[in-house]
């Protein structure tokens, strides 16, 4: 297994414990704890209000999305339905970022006179 920040193979960092042979998946493969500290550094750590409003409607349509299917069990979900249900996530969460620069940039031409 290789170190998912630089290409040297991973070595007992926080990935695999050896004398049990499994994985833990809560974090990467890594070759030491520096390349651990910078692999963590590289997620979204502190999303802004704009972003969790984002992520609050792109939930609220995959809950819209689950609710119309009438199925809960995500086991039994055929490919389409997979596929749709991660679009509903996916354009829920763009649709609300698009909509909120919109209404920053509608509010700034009204500040400034100026249309953006």
């Amino acid at each position: 297994m290789r170190c998912r920040t630089c290409p040297r193979l991973a070595r007992h960092w926080d990935w695999f414990l050896r004398y049990r042979g499994i994985r833990l998946h809560w974090t990467v493969p890594a070759c030491s704890p520096v390349c651990l500290e910078l692999w963590k550094g590289r997620r979204m750590i502190d999303p802004n209000p704009i972003e969790l409003a984002a992520m609050r409607q792109a939930g609220a349509r995959a809950g819209d999305y689950i609710d119309s299917l009438g199925r809960t069990d995500m086991a039994g979900w055929s490919e389409p339905e997979w596929t749709a249900f991660i679009a509903a996530i996916c354009g829920g969460y763009v649709d609300a970022l698009i909509y909120q620069q919109l209404a920053a940039n509608e509010a700034a031409g009204k500040v400034t006179g100026v249309p953006f």
